[in-house]
């Protein structure tokens, strides 16, 4: 299993919305979930801040998604709601407490 941490600098929070729904049903197709999503900024033009914690079976998967033609097809529609994206990959899982 592998946790990616992703910080999206979102230019329209609506456009987003729309763009994730179809994102993650591809996602779930090559195992992967999004555990968490929350947004950390919205300014009044729609534009802020959203961090996501996903979760994959392994690396392949994750770049199976990352490749799959049919994301790929979004990636006007990501640009149109996405500035730029800060992707953090670990396997290694700790437990506290």
């Amino acid at each position: 299993m592998i946790n990616i941490l992703v910080t999206l600098e979102v230019k329209d929070f609506h456009l987003l919305s729309t763009f994730e729904n179809k994102a993650a049903e591809i996602m779930r197709s090559h195992g992967g979930d999004i555990v968490r999503a929350f947004e950390t900024d919205r300014n009044e033009d729609g534009s802020g801040q959203e961090v996501h914690l996903l979760e994959f079976p392994n690396d392949a998967s994750f770049a199976a998604y990352r490749s799959d033609p049919r994301l790929l097809e979004l990636t006007e529609d990501r640009n149109k709601a996405i500035h730029s994206t800060t992707v953090i990959t670990s396997s290694h899982l700790k437990n506290y407490g």
